[in-house]
């Protein structure tokens, strides 16, 4: 069984989705939120800020936490991914060495994208229509602790 934990972002730009594709195996042509894994010692705001920014080439202004979305794949692998939102100024220019196509799409164009089979998971339109519908907590909701060490957690037999 694998586990992946990432970061995601539903990112706007004048009243659209930012949306990036996919250029690598099975995924290719496929359209994804800018989005990633963690890095060691990373928490979610930093990597949330870096992937947007490796997969946009901008710097995002992280407005709220949308909400943790989990997919369970039939193979046995267990994705989670915390999924932010944020903006970027109407005249920002997206580029990227890791997408060559990085746009901007309604909310209905989204829409369509997800009827033609074209979004690489449900979370993207899930997480888009979440953030539509207004679910937006303060960034504060996630919180991260940064430790040397935590010491084992026991719990006894018959509790």
């Amino acid at each position: 069984m694998a586990y992946f934990i990432g970061c995601g972002i539903v990112l706007k730009q004048d009243n659209k989705y930012i949306l990036v594709q996919e250029t690598r195996n099975e995924k290719a042509g496929l359209y994804n939120l800018p989005a990633g894994t963690l890095e060691l010692h990373e928490d979610f705001l930093q990597a949330v800020r870096r992937e947007t920014k490796e997969e946009t080439g901008v710097d995002t202004i992280l407005e709220h936490f949308v909400g943790v979305y989990q997919t369970v794949i039939a193979s046995g692998s267990n994705v989670v991914f915390l999924i932010f939102s944020g903006s970027v100024p109407d005249n920002a220019v997206f580029h990227s060495e890791e997408h060559e196509a990085i746009q901007a799409f309604s909310y209905e164009e989204l829409i369509a994208l997800d009827e033609a089979k074209r979004l690489r998971s449900p979370i993207v339109r899930k997480s888009v229509e979440d953030y539509q519908k207004g679910q937006r907590l303060p960034l504060g909701t996630v919180q991260t602790w940064h430790i040397d060490s935590l010491p084992a957690i026991t719990v006894e037999k018959g509790h």
